[in-house]
């Protein structure tokens, strides 16, 4: 099972509140996600509060396009909007490189992604399942 779930606030800039072009970049990240022809689960994109928000969920039988995808997509974000931060949490229990009874937490901020352990739901045996 391949299963994942975040979120992101969109945002132009780390080192300023001017969101001079949040609109444009915002109908560019929907352009983007369009390209997808995403079929994996849940995308949302819309502004809550006067701040843009991205939510993204999904959970399919094996590991496949929309694994790429999900990643893809919050790299763009990340290129697009700098000041943009957020969560992508994953867990696939196929994973090959140590990862499969762990959730793993990818990390947006400052236009990066990190990839980080998880210490509230992992080991996934026994913390969630048994």
């Amino acid at each position: 099972m391949y299963e994942f779930h975040g979120w992101a606030t969109i945002r132009e800039t780390y080192g300023s509140t001017e969101e001079n072009n949040i609109k444009e970049i915002v109908e560019n990240i929907k352009k983007f996600i369009e390209k997808l022809n995403w079929n994996g689960g849940l995308i949302d994109l819309r502004a809550i509060n006067g701040e843009y928000q991205l939510s993204i969920s999904g959970m399919s039988n094996h590991k496949g396009k929309d694994a790429e995808d999900v990643l893809k997509l919050y790299s763009f974000v990340g290129n697009v909007a700098q000041g943009s931060y957020g969560i992508l949490y994953v867990r696939d229990d196929e994973d090959t490189n140590g990862y499969e009874n762990k959730f793993q937490v990818f990390v947006l901020a400052k236009g990066k992604i990190s990839h980080e352990e998880d210490s509230f739901l992992s080991p996934c045996v026994p913390v969630v399942e048994e």
